[in-house]
């Protein structure tokens, strides 16, 4: 099977705020990280694409995940994909893929240098 991720993904269990039309919605946390996106179960659903604002909070350098927060990454994304696909009433967890459409370049670079770190590892 063909690759067609630009970036390197990483597991990482990752504190997000979500915001949908500068509205909170939820606290989330990430399966996985890319520099093009994120993965994260949510107890709220999000449709498929749906506009969000995202507020990422990585470790400070040399530190695990959930230890110390180290600087939050503020992007804009698109939900590329939601599962389950359509909202259940006993549904308390959707996992949701968003693609991110905005992000600083000091936040990019932050957030690069966070994935290769773990990669190393």
């Amino acid at each position: 099977m063909l690759e067609r991720r630009r970036a390197v993904r990483i597991p990482a269990k990752l504190a997000l705020q979500i915001k949908i039309s500068g509205k909170d919605c939820a606290e989330a946390e990430s399966i996985n990280v890319s520099a093009n996106g994120v993965y994260f179960t949510s107890p709220t659903y999000i449709p498929v694409l749906t506009k969000l604002e995202i507020e990422l909070t990585l470790p400070a350098p040399g530190e695990e995940e959930g230890v110390r927060p180290g600087r939050n990454v503020t992007c804009e994304g698109v939900v590329v994909r939601t599962e389950p696909e359509e909202e259940a009433p006993k549904t308390t967890r959707y996992e949701i893929a968003c693609y991110f459409t905005s992000i600083a370049e000091e936040d990019k670079d932050y957030l690069d240098t966070y994935i290769l770190k773990q990669v190393v590892l």
